[in-house]
């Protein structure tokens, strides 16, 4: 939990890390689940992708913007390996966190 760093103190982190142990790992096994076998990021990967994030209750806004970011970047080029999905999951997350929507919604 490295990139928390800017928003949590240690303690907090470790908190944050221990609270949502199990929902990374349900996310995790769905998304792998979801990768297995397939060599391109296509319109199928994506709603499973979906599927998981709302099934590790990510919420259906947030999960709708990830997807929506995620298709609009894979766009350009079919094949992205795995890892190159989890990096851009992880840098779309990063920039929701530190979205001023996300300091507040009401904004």
């Amino acid at each position: 939990m490295g990139k928390l760093s800017a928003f949590f103190s240690k303690q907090d982190q470790k908190k944050l890390e221990k609270g949502l142990a199990n929902t990374k790992k349900s996310f995790l096994s769905k998304l792998g689940t979801a990768l297995v076998g397939k060599t391109k990021i296509d319109e199928d990967l994506l709603d499973e992708l979906e599927d998981a994030l709302i099934q590790s209750d990510v919420g259906v806004t947030t999960t709708l913007k990830i997807i929506k970011a995620l298709e609009a970047r894979t766009a350009k080029d079919k094949y992205l390996g795995q890892e190159d999905l989890m990096l851009m999951m992880q840098e779309e997350i990063l920039a929701l966190l530190v979205s001023p929507e996300a300091k507040d919604p009401d904004a």
